[in-house]
């Protein structure tokens, strides 16, 4: 998994607010300040397209923005069953690059690159904290949990998805010669296989153009249980995908990017424009939700946010809301993905802004200690930082390119 690319996006995920912070008072207009007397550092107070020189995604990234857009349409694990509630990191699916929950990837690799894989996603839930380790038929480093992961591809056609699906599995099995078929009753199509011994099922299912693969486990190894999560999972999975239309090839390499300047909106120190899942994308709820820890605390807040659309970029997240009462209730109201420790001082002279102290855990390197707010017309803003005057001047940088957005 390409983790280190994403930790800045899911450090600010796991490092919300719920604590009191601190508003500006008053109703002055954001058009009434003046944000050259603001303190922003060294940070960027224009956006990136201030000279009308939007970025033009290159062929390359393409596949990216598909991943991107597939993600608000493959169902995290906390949506099948409430206990499931931690996740991982999700993973964007390439011919280059498979997760190791689908199988043994110098396996598998040629057969994605032979059916032409376009683009795909993987989500993974626990109902407690662990991992699976990969090597060979999968293992917990937590025994007596449950866990489900889903991964959607797109291919180009319905017969090669359904290629796909069988080859997949046939050549996991093989690979696994101590593993048995085993039938899924609800979807006969399926390509299903366990190990007695083990708490692990994994199936493969040609829906359409998609594969949608998974693998699950339980406490034990109960063929029964695993064999109801797995079709409880497509039972809930497979209408989701039916709502999005499968691209095309070339459809794929032709999808609009960010024509509302959301991005553009968000402060971007490094100013890295290239699309990429977890540190420069576009989601709606359900695609930015997957990046959190915990999932019950980030949907409950994110959907409160009544935002529509939300962009990462270098760490920062922009939600787009209906208005600006809205914007200003996020920062009034603290609506953002996990809890913290303390208020914090607000930055100087930003109106409708408003900071707050993490909770710093043992060994968790990722979270930064600050997190501050902004608001400006139908727009918030959300910037870390383990200086807090560092992240006051991110803060107001962030206002002063929402100010100069247009």
């Amino acid at each position: 998994m390409r983790r280190a690319f994403l930790i800045p996006f899911a450090a600010l995920l796991a490092a919300g607010l719920t604590a009191c912070g601190s508003t500006m008072p008053g109703t002055v207009e954001p058009a009434e300040i003046d944000i050259r007397t603001l303190d922003t550092g060294s940070y960027p107070t224009e956006p990136l397209n201030a000279h009308d020189d939007d970025y033009k995604p290159d062929f390359i990234t393409m596949p990216h923005i598909a991943a991107m857009r597939l993600s608000d349409y493959v169902v995290p694990a906390y949506e099948i069953d409430p206990k499931l509630k931690y996740s991982q990191l999700p993973f964007e699916i390439t011919r280059g690059s498979l997760p190791s929950e689908l199988g043994i990837e110098p396996d598998l690799k040629p057969i994605a690159a032979r059916h032409k894989l376009l683009f795909g996603f993987r989500t993974t839930g626990f109902d407690q904290k662990t991992s699976i380790i990969p090597s060979g038929w999968p293992v917990k480093t937590r025994q007596n949990t449950t866990t489900i992961s889903t991964m959607v591809m797109q291919f180009p056609d319905v017969e090669r998805a359904t290629a796909a699906a069988a080859e997949f599995h046939d050549a996991d099995l093989a690979a696994n010669r101590d593993n048995q078929r085993v039938p899924l009753p609800k979807y006969p199509a399926a390509r299903a296989q366990w190990r007695p011994d083990a708490p692990f099922l994994r199936t493969t299912l040609a829906h359409g153009p998609y594969v949608v693969a998974l693998l699950v486990s339980s406490n034990g190894p109960d063929l029964p249980a695993l064999t109801a999560l797995a079709e409880k999972t497509y039972d809930i999975q497979l209408p989701v995908l039916d709502q999005l239309k499968p691209l095309t090839e070339e459809e794929t390499y032709q999808l609009p990017w960010d024509p509302d300047h959301l991005l553009s909106r968000a402060l971007n120190p490094n100013k890295f424009e290239r699309p990429a899942i977890g540190t420069q994308a576009l989601y709606n709820l359900r695609g930015i939700v997957q990046y959190a820890d915990d999932l019950s605390v980030a949907k409950q807040r994110f959907s409160a946010m009544n935002a529509d659309r939300f962009a990462v970029s270098d760490g920062t997240i922009v939600a787009r809301t209906p208005d600006a009462a809205a914007a200003k209730r996020i920062v009034a109201e603290r609506l953002t993905p996990a809890p913290v420790a303390n208020d914090a001082a607000a930055p100087p002279n930003v109106p409708d802004s408003a900071c707050v102290e993490h909770r710093q855990e043992a060994f968790n390197f990722e979270m930064k200690r600050f997190t501050c707010v902004v608001a400006y017309r139908q727009y918030a803003g959300f910037v870390t930082g383990n200086q807090l005057l560092d992240v006051h001047q991110r803060a107001a940088a962030q206002y002063a390119i929402f100010a100069n957005s247009r």
